[in-house]
C-alpha cells in the first residue's frame, strides 16, 4: 500500500529511522553547549541538515510515496536553541524539496535564513557538507568591529598564529562578509559567492556560518574560530 500523509512520514521519519535519532541527539547536545556557551541569545541562530541518503531507503520500504528530491531537516523560526536542547524534534521542521518545497508541520515556517541555506545546499552537490550551522558567539562578532576584520587574508594569518590548531581544521581558511541585512537575498547572494570552498563564513555583525559532514564538526570549528578570536581579544591585539 503507498501512503502519501506527510505527517505520518514526519513521525516516521523522526521516530522510525536510526540515522535520524541519532541526528536529534546530536543536535540536542550541540544546542546545550551553544546555550550554555552564550553563542545563541533568545532565538538566535539557525541549522539545515540533509538528510536525503537516510531516508530513501526506509521509506520506500515503508510504502510511503515521497521519495524522490531532497530531504532536509531545518530549524523553525522563532525557536530556541535552549528548547532544543530539551527537544530538538520541536524545534524543526521537515521539508522536502522537488517540483515544490513540502513543509511539515504546515503551521511553521522555517528560519528565516533558510533561502541562504538552501541555495548553500544546492551550491553543494556533491553533498560534501550535509550540515550547515548558524549561531552567534560573542567574540566572533566582535571580531567583526575591528581594523582587522577589514583584511580576510590578515585575519587568517593573525588567529592561524595564535591558534596553530586552527589551520588543521580550517585548511582553507575562514571566508569573510560585508554586512548584508539578515534573512535577506542579499545575504543569501553574498554567502554563496564568498565562502567559496571554506568550510566557515563570517557574517559581519551577525555570528558565523559552519558548515559539515554532521552537527558536532560544524561545532568543532565554530568553538575553534571562537577560542581563536578569544585570544586575539586577551592579548589585547
Amino acid at each position: 500500500m503507498v501512503r502519501n500523509s506527510l505527517e505520518l512520514l514526519a513521525g516516521f521519519v523522526l521516530n522510525e529511522i536510526p540515522a535520524i535519532t541519532h541526528i536529534l541527539h546530536r543536535l540536542k547536545l550541540t544546542a546545550s553547549v551553544l546555550h550554555r556557551q552564550g553563542f545563541a541569545e533568545a532565538n538566535a541562530g539557525n541549522v539545515s541538515i540533509r538528510v536525503s541518503k537516510h531516508l530513501a531507503a526506509p521509506l520506500r520500504e515503508a510504502g510511503f510515496s515521497f521519495v524522490e528530491g531532497e530531504w532536509f531537516l531545518v530549524s523553525i523560526s522563532g525557536s530556541r536553541y535552549r528548547d532544543i536542547a530539551m527537544d530538538p524534534a520541536s524545534g524543526l521542521v521537515l521539508i522536502h524539496t522537488g517540483d515544490k518545497e513540502t513543509i511539515y508541520p504546515h503551521n511553521c515556517k522555517p528560519t528565516s535564513e533558510w533561502k541562504c541555506h538552501k541555495m548553500l545546499h544546492k551550491l553543494d552537490e556533491q553533498n560534501f557538507y550535509p550540515c550547515l550551522l548558524h549561531a552567534h558567539p560573542t567574540e566572533i562578532i566582535a571580531l567583526c568591529h575591528s581594523p582587522l576584520y577589514k583584511d580576510e587574508a590578515l585575519l587568517n594569518q593573525r588567529l592561524s598564529t595564535l591558534l596553530p590548531e586552527l589551520p588543521l581544521y580550517l585548511e582553507k581558511g575562514i571566508a569573510t562578509s560585508d554586512f548584508a541585512k539578515p534573512g535577506s537575498m542579499e545575504l543569501a547572494e553574498g554567502s554563496c559567492k564568498d565562502i567559496k570552498d571554506r568550510k566557515v563564513l563570517i557574517w559581519d555583525k551577525h555570528g558565523i556560518l559552519c558548515r559539515g559532514t554532521d552537527i558536532d564538526q560544524c561545532l568543532d570549528y565554530l568553538e575553534i574560530v571562537n577560542k581563536a578570536a578569544k585570544l586575539f581579544f586577551l592579548l589585547g591585539d
